[in-house]
């Protein structure tokens, strides 16, 4: 059985935020289940862009607080790292307040851009090896904290996802390109969780992210934070807490195809809050649904991803920043003249430029096709 804590936590103010904290982990049994004193530990918080706590991008610096001080009262060495997509993690942690936080506690900030190529796990499926981070693959334990936010290929982004950030520098966008197909990149996904193996995963859930997320979504009072070890179990909880099914969430559908545990309703036991009592039923989530059971052809699936899939559509208030051309990974974008310009007909529908945008200036448009889908 997949145990999973749910407290409530209405706000960021540090107290409730690290009773909250301290709830899910006494439940699961507390950190000494998972670490011992003098274990080198990975936090993997979500720093996605430069931007402040208030905008909700990232993992709140309170939750991040709240776990290194458990870990470090647990006598764990912990060190916090990620890789953005966009900018370097020094702006953008520092921008997140996460950087002041490490600091604060004495516990560095890992910039991933050194590389150790490292085995997929036996369960693997699409590649035989990860660029991980050199850091992920020197600590004796790896500690994920998502945010609860959308996300336009994945729908909802949390614990499996939030794992991408492990894979080093421009790798990142390698991946997006080798794997156009939406079904093979979340395989891909599940390798990775499969490979990074957290041990486990504490989400920040007191202010989720809906609509237009990861970046440029609408700030919404979820109140909770949440905990498990099985990473899947932990977003098929996530799914449910926003009024979705698993199988809804391409992901989780394709896990559940593997046969991954914690997936399956009568896998998961809650602990803590009930769960049907903090249920959001009209939580906005992209509606477009990837055809993740079409076993067809590559050239079916790129006329699928043509004239039925959302494309990205640049709006009014661009300010031609260039963001989103740094970020494409099949660079489709340029500037022409003062436009920003979509290369339609060779986008791979991976949506890197809606999520890094700054300025919430691209939209996804469903086509004529996809409104029947």
């Amino acid at each position: 059985m997949n145990e999973i804590a749910l407290a409530r936590c209405g706000s960021y103010e540090r107290n409730e935020v690290e009773e909250a904290v301290e709830q899910c982990l006494t439940g699961l049994g507390g950190l000494r289940r998972w670490v011992a004193p003098g274990q080198k530990v990975l936090v993997k918080p979500n720093i996605l862009a430069a931007e402040p706590p208030e905008k909700g991008v990232n993992t709140h610096p309170e939750v991040v607080r709240a776990v290194l001080k458990a870990l470090l009262a647990s006598g764990v060495q912990p060190i916090v790292g990620d890789s953005p997509g966009v900018g370097s993690l020094a702006r953008a942690a520092e921008k997140a307040g996460i950087a002041a936080v490490c600091r604060e506690l004495g516990v560095p900030l890992a910039v991933f851009n050194e590389e150790v190529e490292v085995r997929t796990a036996p369960e693997g499926k699409i590649l035989k090896s990860f660029p991980l981070a050199r850091e992920v693959t020197e600590v004796d334990a790896v500690i994920n904290l998502p945010r609860v936010k959308t996300h336009g290929l994945t729908r909802l982004t949390g614990a499996v996802k939030n794992l991408f950030g492990c894979v080093a520098g421009l790798h990142k966008g390698e991946m997006h390109f080798r794997l156009q197909r939406a079904d093979i990149f979340q395989e891909m996904l599940i390798d990775l969780a499969l490979t990074v193996k957290p041990v486990l995963t504490l989400v920040d859930g007191v202010i989720a992210m809906e609509g237009a997320g990861p970046r440029n979504g609408k700030l919404r009072l979820m109140g909770l934070i949440l905990a498990g070890e099985n990473p899947f179990a932990v977003d098929a909880a996530i799914a449910r807490l926003v009024g979705l099914k698993p199988a809804d969430v391409p992901v989780l559908a394709l896990a559940a195809q593997r046969g991954i545990a914690g997936i399956k309703e009568n896998e998961i036991k809650f602990l803590g809050e009930k769960l049907e009592d903090l249920v959001i039923y009209d939580f906005k989530v992209p509606a477009a649904k990837n055809l993740i059971n079409l076993h067809v052809p590559d050239w079916v699936v790129r006329l699928v991803r043509r004239f039925v899939s959302p494309y990205p559509v640049i709006r009014a208030n661009c300010r031609r920043c260039q963001v989103c051309e740094q970020a494409c990974p099949a660079k489709v974008i340029t500037k022409t003249g003062d436009q920003m310009v979509i290369d339609d007909r060779n986008c791979i529908r991976c949506y890197c430029c809606q999520e890094f945008c700054p300025y919430d200036a691209i939209e996804l448009k469903v086509p004529f096709g996809g409104r029947f889908i």
